[in-house]
């Protein structure tokens, strides 16, 4: 069955199959816009890095983050609030530290993605096992 609303089946389409599958495709208007922000939010150099940082090294703080990404404090906290607020990461709190990791399929499907061409070939010391060297 076409999915064209009755309101606009008075509308000449070349493709009515196509036109069917693109409006099917893009049917839930709240995952799109969801894709759409994350996509958005990993467009930032920024917020990229530190997402991919979080993605390969694994929880850490915002101090330990500003470090490894070279920028301030304040700044990474900033990024940091939109990323949760985008359900990009999430904090949790170990005594007086509170960690920060990514969380979401779409967003560790993209970073993976993205790992691929920016990474390279990493060994990882955090976790000091044999599978932790990397190459993408």
């Amino acid at each position: 069955m076409h999915q064209v609303s009755e309101l606009r089946r008075d509308v000449r389409v070349i493709d009515p199959d196509q036109v069917c599958d693109a409006t099917a495709v893009l049917s839930d208007g709240v995952q799109v816009q969801h894709a759409a922000t994350v996509l958005d939010a990993l467009g930032d150099v920024h917020r990229l890095s530190i997402l991919l940082a979080l993605h390969h090294a694994g929880d850490l703080c915002v101090s330990d983050l500003a470090f490894a990404v070279g920028m301030s404090d304040s700044a990474v906290s900033h990024a940091l609030r939109l990323l949760r607020a985008h359900g990009m990461v999430a904090a949790h709190r170990e005594g007086r530290l509170v960690r920060y990791r990514v969380t979401g399929g779409l967003t560790e499907r993209l970073l993976n993605v993205v790992s691929e061409g920016v990474v390279g070939a990493v060994v990882l010391h955090a976790h000091g096992a044999a599978s932790d060297h990397i190459e993408v």
